[in-house]
């Protein structure tokens, strides 16, 4: 009997010892739990409070920068600009541009030994049809080094259209009777890169044959008149009922400031190009050769409204409504903001591009010739 009341003491030791055990363990686990819980806290606040620094400086470098952009701004905001290659490993963005030369066979630096946090910039306003001559940036090694997309196609990270068209606070109010009457030309073209991708000479061509007392003045290099480009504006707004605002090249939401340029002008667009142009201008304000069967038909058409008066100033009237800007100059700056403020996001997004000629878009050769 005294023995069964031992083991049963030495039992009740033992269990004690075991939970007490149990509950030491537990304690240092928690205790070390809670520990790393604070830890994580106390970095995710040191990282946030790094990336919701707004006012750090961010250095963004030109690698091969196109000579049209020297006198344009080199800063905005805690941004500031520099062609200086030398302070490339302490830029947070290098800029490449793709229709230039100087880009490189391959990247400066290889993947591997790259600062991963710095954005690298495929820039570009032109299709890859003028970029063709420059194939450097297409090389295989140029593939997933790219972050950041800046063209002037609406999907681009920096989007840089090459004009806007913005409703007015008033619309215009003009004599449009007035302007009807004093318009005795048909159409004229401006144009000076001869025998372009998407055969908008031989359209011109072949609209010019359908006329028959009505003509296609065109000026520049690629035809017989001159004019300077002051005086062209007045010309139009005088004389000319059409402006043929004719793409170079049929590339994915390519529109030129050929178009803006004249949309502020007494004067009907017609545009060509690859572009969905309603989603850029107001539908009831230009004419689309894409809208017509055949050329024949487009001729027909813009001969009705040159003898119709209430149908051509209908045209002008909802043109009024709206304006052009087409100022490249302050497309770039605000360019440079938008990425001066994507760089200091707390939520910066910093993808990998894989083939940057499909992010220019695809480029196609017309059918309608």
């Amino acid at each position: 009997m005294f023995v069964k009341k031992l083991m049963k003491a030495k039992c009740v030791q033992v269990c004690v010892f075991f939970c007490c055990a149990i509950c030491i363990s537990y304690y240092a686990y928690m205790d070390q739990i809670f520990k790393n819980t604070n830890q994580v806290s106390i970095e995710i606040g040191e990282v946030h409070v790094v990336l919701n620094n707004t006012n750090h400086t961010h250095m963004i470098l030109w690698w091969n920068q196109p000579k049209w952009i020297e006198s344009f701004p080199r800063k905005c905001g805690y941004c500031s600009l520099t062609t200086d290659r030398s302070v490339f490993s302490k830029s947070s963005v290098v800029v490449f541009s793709l229709a230039n030369g100087n880009i490189g066979s391959k990247p400066p630096v290889e993947n591997i030994k790259r600062n991963q946090n710095q954005i690298w910039i495929a820039f570009s306003l032109e299709t890859n049809v003028a970029n063709s001559w420059n194939r450097e940036y297409r090389n295989k090694q140029w593939k997933n080094m790219f972050n950041w997309t800046w063209t002037y196609r609406p999907s681009a990270d920096i989007f840089m259209p090459y004009g806007k068209v913005s409703e007015r606070l008033k619309p215009l109010s003009k004599n449009y009777s007035m302007i009807f009457q004093r318009k005795k030309k048909f159409a004229a073209w401006a144009v000076s890169h001869c025998n372009a991708h998407s055969l908008r000479d031989k359209f011109v061509e072949k609209m010019r044959m359908c006329l028959q007392n009505k003509s296609i003045d065109i000026f520049g290099k690629c035809g017989p008149l001159k004019v300077s480009s002051s005086e062209f504006p007045t010309l139009l707004n005088n004389d000319y009922k059409f402006y043929l605002a004719f793409e170079n090249a049929f590339c994915d939401d390519y529109i030129t400031e050929k178009l803006f340029a004249n949309y502020n002008n007494d004067i009907i667009n017609v545009v060509r190009g690859k572009s969905n142009y309603t989603k850029t201008l107001p539908i009831g304000s230009f004419i689309n050769t894409n809208d017509f069967r055949n050329i024949n038909d487009l001729v027909r058409y813009m001969i009705k409204v040159s003898e119709n008066e209430t149908l051509f100033s209908s045209y002008l009237i909802q043109k009024d409504r709206f304006q052009a800007w087409g100022n490249l100059k302050e497309q770039y700056q605000q360019s440079i903001c938008e990425i001066c403020q994507k760089l200091n996001n707390p939520f910066l997004k910093r993808k990998s591009i894989v083939n940057t000629e499909k992010e220019l878009g695809q480029c196609i050769k017309p059918g309608d010739v």
